[in-house]
């Protein structure tokens, strides 16, 4: 294992853990609209609690670059840890300090206040290690969601306290790792959505496992782009098609692009879809999804696969009009998931489209950028601080 699991902590019973959760939920005002991070580390909370540990979670909302922002206080996220859990979790501030918070997590957990209010926290403080280290006798990383940040309370902690993985990011490293490393073949790649500069060097890390990439959305009309195709008022990222360029030409026949599409007309009213031969979209046009014929040609890759990594929606799938591929396409994903393929699903758009479909596969990534930054071979510096590199290295 190239880290300590959670499961290796001795005697765990009456030791404070600092449990450092991604809490970065969607909300609409006070209410959370996805509660996946917070079911995803339960099991965890769960382990620690019954074997007699205090917990005290740091956790994290927003961008509030180091002051306190009201909005994006934590409450709120505290009151549905404690449904979730079953009993209050107090929501307490740094400020009230180190021995009143461990006094407090001694009847039950506490969650500290956004740790993003802390001028030190993005910055990897020293002294803000320090401060969260008083509070507990061992550290839990149960965010890899947020592990690509070198921040305080993922990198500077784990010199100050025995630091071990909590079992989701144990999962989310193994699943990701089956995708990149050791995985079956054929491995096919189905990418779309927008982030299209992160994406790519996902896609050249994955080509030499890779049977097929399968394309669409902002990472499709940038390659069409790439190749001379004309496409209207389309989602693309201009500032990598030189990138994508090159990428086609590496990766031969390996990356599959639309044939044919579903534009809509951005110089009338909405919604009135075409379809279209890639070779024929209108000035005044834009891409929405993906054509019959693509879906067509897409679906054998996808029935035959032993491995399937999908990050993406191919089109605006949050539309009901404009998710006709990524629901096809899914629905075999799905069919062939545990048991003939491996599937993982990742990136928010995605995973949210395949709960909404209740349609069910091997892993649900929630990492979103870590998710790529790994695949895309960077060192997580969060994951270097479990010295999950270090122990690889010597493993091999």
């Amino acid at each position: 294992m190239p880290y300590r699991l959670i499961s290796e902590i001795s005697k765990p019973s009456g030791k404070t853990a600092l449990v450092r959760l991604d809490t970065n939920v969607p909300m609409a005002g006070k209410k959370v609209v996805d509660d996946s991070r917070l079911q995803a580390a339960l099991p965890t909370l769960r382990w620690l609690e019954r074997r007699g540990a205090k917990i005290v979670i740091v956790g994290h909302l927003g961008r509030p670059a180091g002051k306190t922002v009201a909005s994006l206080s934590l409450k709120p996220i505290g009151y549905l840890l404690g449904k979730l859990l079953r009993q209050p979790v107090k929501v307490l501030s740094l400020k009230v300090g180190a021995q009143a918070i461990r006094r407090a997590a001694a009847q039950a957990p506490v969650l500290l206040e956004n740790i993003r209010f802390e001028a030190g926290e993005e910055s990897n403080n020293t002294a803000l290690a320090n401060q969260l280290a008083q509070m507990a006798d061992l550290y839990v990383n149960e965010a890899f969601s947020v592990s690509h940040r070198r921040a305080a309370s993922l990198v500077g902690i784990t010199s100050k306290l025995p630091s071990y993985a909590g079992f989701h990011l144990a999962a989310e490293v193994e699943a990701l790792d089956k995708v990149r490393r050791h995985g079956k073949k054929s491995v096919v790649v189905i990418v779309g959505g927008a982030k299209v500069a992160d994406k790519l060097p996902v896609i050249a890390k994955l080509l030499p496992r890779a049977s097929a990439v399968l394309t669409g959305g902002a990472v499709a009309n940038t390659f069409l782009a790439a190749k001379g195709y004309k496409v209207g008022q389309s989602l693309l990222d201009k500032k990598v098609v030189s990138t994508a360029r090159a990428l086609l030409r590496q990766a031969g026949k390996k990356i599959i692009l639309p044939v044919d599409v579903i534009v809509d007309n951005t110089s009338t009213k909405p919604k009135e879809a075409r379809w279209r031969k890639v070779s024929e979209i209108k000035a005044n046009e834009s891409i929405f999804d993906i054509g019959t014929k693509t879906t067509q040609l897409y679906a054998p890759y996808v029935k035959s696969a032993q491995t399937i990594f999908w990050s993406g929606t191919l089109g605006r799938a949050e539309q009901p009009q404009w998710r006709h591929a990524t629901e096809a396409l899914a629905s075999v994903a799905a069919a062939h998931a545990r048991g003939p393929a491996f599937v993982v699903v990742g990136g928010g758009d995605t995973v949210a489209f395949f709960h909404q479909k209740k349609m069910w596969v091997d892993h649900v990534s929630l990492a979103g950028g870590a998710m790529l930054a790994f695949l895309a071979g960077a060192k997580l510096p969060g994951l270097a601080a479990l010295g999950y590199y270090a122990r690889r290295r010597k493993s091999k």
